[in-house]
């Protein structure tokens, strides 16, 4: 019965069912991509992690887990404020200069992600995606018309140095956030290696009975 009822369907309707598994498809994808990137950063960070506190576990410089902990978390923030500075910088370089061109611009509320004198003139401009009822649910069953093109203004020359900036600065920003969250729960993991011992009670040794003395 199922399959007679997608014959029976018309061509948008199969379209629709097309563009369906083929989201769901690429969905799939993209989540397991993006998570063997996560995985493959955490595990580069973690490396990173041991490297940093080797020399200090082998030596046993520490003999609780509290100062082992405050001297990995200073070592761990100072190494995310080396890796944090520059893109924290290309931010907030990006965002003085907003300031200053609405400043001299005279344009308060400037958007420069806008189409109208922002980034997105760059990018085509389409209509609402075409809708085909499935079952009762509407789906999309094609591509929508394409309403204007991409075109290169001359008002929105700052966005076009200001947006891809920001972005990179800001993507760059999160890396290093991940990096450092990953050296964190890499040192607790060491710590907890090292200082916390086991909840389980050892099992008494069991001693060779004696023989009783005549």
């Amino acid at each position: 019965m199922m399959t007679l009822a997608v014959i029976n369907l018309s061509d948008n309707a199969k379209k629709a069912l097309f563009i369906l598994f083929l989201g769901i498809i690429l969905l799939f994808v993209f989540v397991g991509y993006v998570s063997l990137a996560v995985q493959g950063a955490m595990k580069k960070q973690g490396s990173k992690a041991d490297g940093m506190l080797q020399n200090v576990v082998r030596a046993e410089l520490f003999s609780n887990e509290k100062d082992f902990m405050k001297f990995a978390r200073k070592k761990n923030a100072r190494v995310f404020y080396v890796q944090a500075r520059i893109p924290f910088l290309i931010m907030l370089g990006a965002t003085i200069a907003y300031i200053l061109f609405c400043l001299f611009s005279g344009w308060w509320g400037y958007n420069p992600f806008g189409r109208e004198r922002g980034f997105a003139s760059l990018f085509y401009k389409f209509g609402e995606w075409p809708r085909e009822s499935f079952f009762g649910i509407k789906l999309i069953s094609g591509w929508p018309k394409v309403l204007e093109k991409p075109q290169f203004k001359v008002e929105a020359i700052f966005s076009y140095f200001f947006v891809p900036a920001l972005l990179v600065g800001a993507g760059w920003f999160l890396i290093c956030t991940q990096a450092f969250i990953s050296r964190t729960l890499r040192i607790r993991k060491i710590a907890a290696s090292i200082y916390r011992k086991k909840l389980t009670p050892e099992e008494p040794t069991q001693s060779t009975p004696t023989e009783p003395v005549e």
